[in-house]
């Protein structure tokens, strides 16, 4: 049995991949979002008060933020081994070992369709299996 259905791994997600904070609620699994990409002023001071009270109240909560450029990294070194087409995962591996790694890769898969939507694809189950493991963690399974 789930601690937490996968939907709500689902939603988390999708939210700190686009560079949102969630907070789930440990008994009741309710999720509350920070928007951090909004730049309406009366929303982001509503969202700074809301999160001063979830942050007060944090034993109660699991918070969850966007990956570490170190962890993206790891995730972006993984999706490298997946690829069966050596010269494309020479051109991303190239890519990773520049200066500015991450938005290197980002273009570098880009240009290419097909391994834009294998990349999506590959990089969101990670970052569920990230949620995941957090949740599994806090719950000490």
């Amino acid at each position: 049995m789930s601690i937490v259905h996968p939907s709500i791994i689902k939603q988390i997600s999708r939210e700190i991949a686009n560079g949102n904070t969630c907070y789930i609620h440990k008994s009741t699994k309710s999720i509350t979002t920070i928007d951090n990409s909004t730049e309406d002023k009366k929303i982001i001071a509503s969202q700074k008060q809301a999160q001063s009270e979830l942050e007060r109240k944090i034993d109660n909560y699991l918070k969850f933020e966007n990956l570490s450029p170190e962890d993206q990294l790891i995730i972006m070194k993984d999706f490298l081994e997946e690829l069966p087409n050596k010269s494309v995962r020479k051109q991303l591996s190239n890519a990773l070992n520049r200066k500015n790694p991450v938005r290197n890769f980002k273009q570098a898969i880009e240009s290419d369709i097909e391994l834009n939507q294998h990349w999506r694809n590959f990089n969101f189950e990670e970052y569920q299996r990230w949620v995941s493991n957090a949740i599994i963690d806090a719950y000490n399974y």
